[in-house]
């Protein structure tokens, strides 16, 4: 029997196709090259600033869906001669496991998940040469290539940066319907550093806001009538290995998106980065509950162990009883926060009776006998007028925006494109109008654009006082586009013709 001594640990070049189907989000995907450069920057703050006393880092990420390609670059310090091989080495466990690239896989497990080509310039701080690699996941799986040829050439040693070119793009590479989503996943992942100032990131042009909720300031619910206090609760709090910093607060408004618990580690977002933030039952309750509404902070974690991708942490159980042993500190007598939470809110049961019959009488003020049955009859007679219709539809359909705003999102597995156009358009009855396009490159990129043009020309905006003021805007807007989001949806639960529902709207609010 042949006698073994040794086995072979080295990672084979065909495990490199195994990397495209981790179960991972673009959005995290892309944060590897951004942990990357904000690491970098931090190792070398010093140096960076001694160079130039103004020095900010910025990372710019842009996609060419047309080339398919992804650019990524920052001017951070590079990646220096004792850390170059470690970094294109898979698993090469940094020297520092301490900071935010601590598993030593991110720029080669993000690079082949998105793209099947991909290249690196690199030019380290203090060093005279930029190097440059390739890696060809095609080349590089058949040929079994073992080492990547590195090009060096003489670069000024003050000069310091890094640019990732990915090309050939695989199907997990960002869609145009998912960057407005990137954009809000990164802004929340890398709060804590865009609120420092020296850190830039932008996306596709668009430069990234650190998420600002506001804080209630109101009294104690059980002294309506003493003073306002912040209600802010500062974490200090310590559970054998496990230490928490941070603050939980109540939203002085509800706002969707912004409740919920967002977990740190190291300054990063792990947990509750974007749409999917944290909300432990022991401390917010059931779902749809004023304190699982209105309750919201950041905790930045110790001791607790990330997974491989940095999305989530490793002790689930141990971080559900840290969580239930801080709801006692979120009961503590100097600041209930739990208790306001519970119970205070900002309009009364009186103040809703008053609302309701200033509403009762200013209706019963304008009703007009006859008036709704004049109505119904008029829009019956005008929308069997397919001619004036369609007249209609077609004015506002080609009215060209005065000022559009898109946002996207996902529905039953589709991309879309959301975009509220705002129109001036007389020779129209129409308040709003919901408009489907699919062009070819939608199709190629499987995603749908959806346009809600509404009309600021309207009667119904010179009717009352409010929009002739030019004042807020917001809610009637919020209505158009879940109007909107209704008419998307209402195909798939058995509604047909669900576009009848806006022509028949926008006739009878033009009565």
């Amino acid at each position: 029997m042949k006698q073994i001594n040794k086995v072979s640990i080295a990672l084979k070049p065909n495990v490199y196709s195994t990397f495209r189907n981790l179960n991972n989000t673009v959005s995290n995907t892309l944060g590897e090259y951004v942990d990357n450069a904000v690491q970098s920057f931090l190792n070398h703050k010093t140096e960076l600033f001694d160079l130039e006393s103004n020095y900010k880092l910025c990372i710019e990420i842009s996609v060419d869906w047309e080339n398919r390609t992804i650019l990524i670059s920052d001017n951070a310090a590079g990646i220096d001669a004792v850390n170059y091989q470690r970094a294109f080495e898979p698993a090469h466990i940094p020297l520092d496991d301490t900071g935010l690239n601590e598993f030593g896989m991110g720029m080669k497990t993000a690079s082949v998940w998105l793209a099947n080509k991909w290249c690196v310039y690199t030019k380290a701080l203090g060093e005279d040469v930029e190097r440059f690699t390739e890696f060809d996941l095609q080349k590089v799986t058949t040929e079994e290539k073992e080492e990547l040829v590195v090009i060096e050439k003489n670069a000024p040693a003050n000069e310091h940066y890094t640019r990732i070119i990915l090309s050939q793009l695989s199907t997990n590479a960002p869609k145009p319907g998912q960057m407005e989503k990137i954009r809000r996943h990164l802004s929340s992942i890398y709060r804590q550093f865009l609120r420092t100032g020296n850190v830039e990131i932008i996306v596709n042009g668009q430069s990234l806001e650190a998420p600002d909720y506001g804080i209630l300031y109101a009294p104690f619910y059980k002294t309506p009538d003493g003073e306002n206090i912040l209600w802010r609760k500062e974490i200090d709090f310590e559970m054998g290995e496990y230490k928490a910093k941070g603050f939980i607060a109540i939203l002085d408004k509800i706002q969707n998106g912004a409740n919920g618990l967002v977990l740190m580690r190291r300054g990063r977002v792990i947990v509750g980065g974007g749409d999917e933030r944290y909300f432990p039952t022991v401390i917010f309750g059931q779902s749809g509950s004023f304190r699982y509404r209105r309750l919201f902070g950041e905790i930045e974690l110790e001791g607790f162990e990330v997974s491989f991708n940095k999305n989530g942490f490793r002790e689930e159980e141990d971080l559900y009883l840290f969580m239930d042993a801080l709801k006692d500190e979120l009961k503590a007598d100097n600041l209930n926060i739990l208790g306001q939470t519970d119970n205070y809110r900002q309009r009364g049961k009186d103040q809703y009776t008053k609302i309701s019959k200033a509403i009762k009488k200013d209706l019963e003020k304008k009703a007009k006998p006859k008036q709704l049955s004049r109505q119904v009859s008029e829009v019956e007679a005008k929308i069997s007028n397919q001619q004036y219709l369609q007249k209609n539809e077609d004015v506002i359909i080609n009215a060209k925006p005065l000022d559009s705003y898109s946002e996207s999102f996902q529905y039953n597995g589709k991309n879309y494109i959301l975009t509220m156009d705002l129109v001036t358009e007389t020779e129209t009855d129409s308040l709003y109008s919901v408009i489907t396009t699919d062009t070819e490159e939608n199709l190629f990129l499987d995603t749908k654009s959806i346009s809600c043009k509404i009309n600021l020309a309207h009667p119904f905006f010179t009717r009352f006082e409010h929009f002739k003021k030019g004042q807020d805007y917001a809610p009637i807007v919020a209505i158009f586009k879940a109007l909107t989001l209704a008419e998307i949806m209402a195909p798939d639960k058995g509604t047909k013709f669900a576009s009848n529902l806006r022509i028949l709207f926008n006739q009878n609010i033009l009565q």
